[in-house]
């Protein structure tokens, strides 16, 4: 006895004793209205999953342009720290801003954008979970869309038995 390891026979189920035309077998689903509206759902199930790893990847991008934002500021903030006085009275001449109003200017701009980034991280927790529930709604529907597939079978070795016996 050869051991299939709880595995079936290629004929889809364990008692699998008759040969199946898969040809005629895909042409009988294709016309299967059950199965592909299930066929359809699963399909759009999954599109669902894959658009909502794209905005997961969109908002991880995000957070890292607010990150790159946030370096570029605390350059320009720096830039502030050790000028002349020539250099902060020329500043001031044309801003009507010195480089210590600057300097705490661009602190903020750059504690603002980090506030941003947190909320930008947030944001891909969220659309993390959506993408987990998205799957598993996508998986759970595979056992539906294998029953539809399994009741087509049936109900297409039935009509090849009803066409074998009027012949």
């Amino acid at each position: 006895m050869v051991h299939t390891f709880g595995i079936p026979p290629r004929g889809g189920h364990l008692n699998s004793t008759q040969t199946m035309d898969y040809k005629a077998f895909s042409a009988f689903l294709d016309e299967d209205a059950s199965y592909q509206a299930s066929l359809k759902n699963h399909q759009e199930l999954w599109s669902g999953v894959r658009s909502a790893e794209v905005e997961v990847r969109g908002a991880l991008r995000r957070v890292t342009r607010l990150m790159l934002a946030v370096d570029v500021v605390r350059q320009q903030q720096f830039k502030h720290e050790d000028i002349s006085e020539e250099q902060d009275k020329m500043l001031e001449e044309l801003t009507t801003d010195n480089s210590e109003t600057w300097y705490y200017q661009y602190d903020q701009a750059a504690d603002d954008v980090e506030e941003a980034a947190v909320a930008a991280c947030a944001m891909v927790v969220e659309k993390r979970a959506k993408v987990t529930a998205k799957k598993t709604e996508a998986q759970e529907h595979a056992t539906y869309l294998n029953y539809a597939r399994e009741q087509a079978r049936e109900a297409f070795q039935k009509q090849q038995e009803e066409a074998k016996a009027s012949a």
